[in-house]
């Protein structure tokens, strides 16, 4: 398909065992991503992206037109928990980078100059190992105290998802809920929550999520392109 601006639209296709209906995503970081169930013939995309053309040509308009590179950060802030921390970054010889974690909430990162995504996943490993200590049991509580009967955690470190729900009740948190306030991070273990009585996004879903988070269209509309933005 040719946007007005005479470019061809490219786009990624993930099929999801879960999905029920299309689902498009626009993101500075991954562009266009086409959820789709497993069900749907991908000959079936093309239609679909051309009844979403002036949606897609808006939401790609609003995008930066390039992407700033990435900065390693010399702080992190943990907003979901109130704990911040300084990272001190030094030369080392060539080799995998190394993260110390020392008193006073300070990380002590060794690296060779051009080796700023393996630190970048360094972090990101610390992060997850953050979250286990510090999600995991903050969402064990809240479903305790919301009445929802969880069947296992996990916490990984994914690009366009903040949580999901398996058809066994065992729900996935990306450990980067670290890195957004306590009432957007609640939001999120809400939503997965009742997706255990609600495996989709149906009316009755979004009537329960609203049973107690009633303002929940703001909490959506604060997480849009948030991920986008965050330093790990």
């Amino acid at each position: 398909m040719l946007l007005n601006n005479g470019t061809e639209l490219t786009y990624r296709v993930r099929a999801h065992p879960r999905a029920r209906n299309v689902r498009l995503v626009i993101s500075h970081r991954h562009g266009l991503v086409v959820t789709i169930p497993r069900w749907f013939a991908r000959g079936r995309i093309p239609e679909v992206l051309e009844r979403k053309r002036n949606w897609i040509e808006r939401a790609l308009s609003r995008l930066p037109a390039k992407p700033e590179p990435y900065r390693l950060p010399e702080r992190i802030t943990l907003a979901a928990i109130g704990e911040e921390w300084n990272v001190t970054y030094a030369q080392g010889e060539y080799g995998r980078p190394n993260l110390i974690q020392q008193a006073e909430r300070e990380l002590f990162v060794c690296m060779a100059d051009e080796r700023t995504e393996a630190v970048r996943k360094l972090l990101e490993r610390w992060l997850k190992a953050q979250a286990r200590r510090h999600l995991v049991p903050w969402l064990v509580h809240t479903a305790a105290e919301l009445g929802y009967e969880l069947n296992g955690v996990q916490v990984r470190a994914q690009r366009t998802l903040w949580g999901s729900c398996s058809r066994r009740n065992a729900i996935s948190l990306n450990a980067r809920l670290l890195l957004l306030p306590p009432d957007l991070v609640r939001y999120i273990f809400i939503h997965e929550l009742v997706h255990i009585r609600h495996p989709n996004h149906s009316h009755r879903f979004w009537q329960a999520v609203a049973a107690h988070v009633p303002d929940y269209r703001d909490r959506l509309k604060q997480l849009r392109h948030r991920m986008e933005s965050l330093p790990v």
